[in-house]
């Protein structure tokens, strides 16, 4: 009788690039020690996904968007994989209940390199009574940077909306100068975090690299067909459906730029601090209904109860470890490790430790309690 796998309580995440419909990626070379590092057509790592990427009209690749571990014990090699055999000991009994071994959101590290294509996702509710799936993609950014010399922005929602039927000619017609004019740019700066529901027209700008966290699906709207020579396929365009279905995701709200950022702008609230570090929510059940993030702060060791629920973490300042028990994972800037929901507590320690300051900087994204 073979002895029992041996099953970590931290495992690295490596970087698990995906193409998309534009140009990014260089910032993500950089964070992964890429010795040429160039702009490309794969500009996200998907970080924390058992959701399979949908590339309609591009060729398939095997497991493209599930989020590689490699292989721990020669064995798993996705953490999808090794949440299938393991889903209590990684999600917890409660998770596993209502969402058995799904990971019940999906993270990215993204970087663009051109303003992305004017798009929209559905809410949860259009999802379940018109997809036939139970999520829809409401996502939050939470910005990293913005490259040397550019400005950070992102569009939301229709600041001069249009008519249904004038929308679905500017996109059929693609109007792109009617479809510019029915937005304002609002520039994004490093540690805001915004929120985007379902149903809101929006796209990134150029330049900006964020972790962006979502409900688990890969559902999306595209609006403009192409933008400075990357061609959205036909087949990606309209989640396989026709264009007048489409019409029904959109939010025709008319919303001003003061509207939007009482809507989206989400500032962190204290959870809990000592003397050099801090516990802040990011985005909780109260905005979401699938995930939750935290974020620490510290210029010293903290240790941190466990929830018994999954955990992400990411680093997003400087470098340092989290430890859970005996084991220790090294992180630097743009490192991701899962830690289990087994753990009883964990423990986040700069490399520099420096007291009086908090310079290093982790997410820690969660599925939401079960219910």
């Amino acid at each position: 009788m073979s002895a029992p796998r041996f099953l970590p309580s931290l495992v690295p995440v490596q970087p698990t690039r995906v193409r998309r419909n534009y140009r990014g990626g260089l910032q993500l070379d950089r964070l992964e020690g890429v010795m040429a590092p160039t702009d490309g057509q794969r500009p996200e790592s998907w970080i924390g996904s058992t959701t399979p990427a949908r590339n309609p009209g591009l060729p398939p690749e095997l497991n493209e968007g599930l989020t590689r571990v490699g292989a721990i014990n020669n064995h798993w090699d996705t953490l999808a994989a090794l949440l299938s055999e393991n889903p209590n000991f990684y999600l917890g009994a409660a998770h596993g209940a209502h969402l058995g071994d799904q990971l019940g959101f999906l993270a990215k590290l993204l970087d663009s390199a051109m303003r992305l294509h004017v798009q929209a996702h559905p809410t949860a509710e259009f999802s379940r009574t018109r997809l036939n799936s139970p999520f829809g993609k409401l996502e939050v950014y939470y910005v990293l940077g913005v490259r040397e010399g550019v400005t950070g922005r992102i569009w939301l929602g229709f600041q001069r909306p249009p008519a249904r039927d004038e929308w679905r000619r500017i996109i059929a017609q693609q109007d792109i100068a009617a479809m510019t004019a029915c937005f304002d740019p609002i520039e994004v700066r490093a540690g805001e975090v915004w929120i985007v529901p379902g149903g809101l027209p929006h796209a990134i700008g150029e330049g900006v690299l964020m972790v962006e966290v979502m409900e688990p699906s890969d559902w999306v709207v595209r609006c403009e067909f192409e933008r400075e020579g990357v061609v959205v396929p036909p087949e990606g365009r309209y989640m396989g459906r026709g264009l007048d279905f489409c019409l029904d995701v959109f939010d025709y709200t008319p919303r001003s730029i003061a509207d939007v950022q009482a809507l989206c702008r989400l500032t962190p609230t204290l959870v809990a601090d000592g003397p050099d570090w801090t516990l802040e929510k990011i985005v909780g059940a109260d905005r979401t209904r699938c995930f939750e993030i935290e974020r620490v702060r510290a210029g010293r060791a903290c240790t941190l109860p466990g929830t018994g629920r999954g955990t992400l973490v990411i680093q997003t300042h400087g470098s340092g470890t989290v430890r859970a028990g005996s084991e220790i994972t090294p992180l630097a800037t743009g490192g991701v490790c899962f830690a289990a929901a087994s753990a009883t507590e964990l423990t986040f320690a700069p490399s520099n430790p420096q007291v009086g300051e908090r310079d290093a900087e982790w997410l820690l994204c969660r599925p939401a309690p079960a219910p």
